[in-house]
């Protein structure tokens, strides 16, 4: 019973251990989690809007793909696209943005505490003329993301327009934006986040490797006694108890022999 409980509560807290320290923490993003986006939103004269209470009055645009408000996707390389009706608050404000010539105040949260801290982004809207010699611009709606993550949290990010390669003409009503994302792994432009897999960064430190020994020093205990005690001590003992039951009849064969030859 002793030897039982014992492996049990190893096992208990080599298993706690583990689980520790190879789960991430609540509060971390994990590979594919959303970054909702949200901006500041821009008056009828450029200005930045606040609420009753004087705090920053932040809007995100509700994508038509998703119906959802735009988000970007931790780790994740490529396209993200969001669509946006031309009655979204959130369109006038790239408009007015682009009309005053106005950088976008935006923001994503750092990792997914409740009140987490945001990062804030400068984001510059172009526009392209609707037609040559013509005032009137549309939103251009491309533009790249560079994003660095670390230990599933947001360092820093950048994102700017692609001015030479604007999106199709804005159809019913609806202009598309594409966010073309690139994250890397820390702070670095060295090593991208999509060639890192996600189990290898875990490194076992040393009080979870002496866990393992013990762990492992029990489980071959516990299975030696088993197999000493269950079957090769049995089996011993069952040899020798049929060794010593033919030893008489041999010593008294040999006797007869040798009356015999006499």
């Amino acid at each position: 019973m002793k030897l039982t409980s014992l492996f049990v509560a190893v096992l208990a807290a080599g298993s706690a251990a583990l689980a520790g320290k190879f789960s991430s923490a609540a509060d971390e993003f994990k590979y594919d989690d959303e970054l909702k986006v949200e901006c500041a939103q821009l008056g009828e004269k450029g200005s930045e809007l606040t609420n009753p209470d004087g705090s920053q009055r932040w809007i995100s645009p509700t994508c038509v793909e998703t119906r959802k408000p735009l988000a970007l996707r931790y780790g994740r390389d490529g396209p993200t696209q969001c669509s946006v009706k031309a009655e979204d608050t959130f369109h006038e404000t790239l408009l007015r943005s682009i009309t005053f010539d106005s950088v976008l105040r935006c923001r994503v949260p750092r990792n997914k505490l409740p009140y987490a801290k945001h990062l804030e982004l400068a984001v510059r809207v172009e526009g392209v003329r609707v037609r040559p010699g013509s005032k009137l611009r549309r939103i251009s709606g491309n533009f790249n993301a560079v994003l660095h993550g670390l230990q599933g949290n947001l360092m820093a990010a950048s994102v700017y327009p692609v001015v030479d390669q604007p999106l199709p003409e804005t159809a019913s009503g609806v202009t598309t934006m594409q966010f073309n994302l690139k994250w890397y792994e820390g702070t670095g432009l060295s090593v991208l986040m999509a060639n890192k897999r996600y189990e290898e960064h875990f490194v076992i430190e040393p009080v979870v490797a002496v866990m393992l020994c013990i762990l492992t020093a029990c489980i071959v205990y516990v299975v030696g006694r088993v197999y000493v005690e269950g079957s090769l001590i049995p089996r011993v003992l069952k040899e020798q108890s049929k060794e010593s039951q033919k030893s008489p009849l041999a010593d008294a064969g040999s006797e007869r022999e040798n009356k015999k030859s006499k």
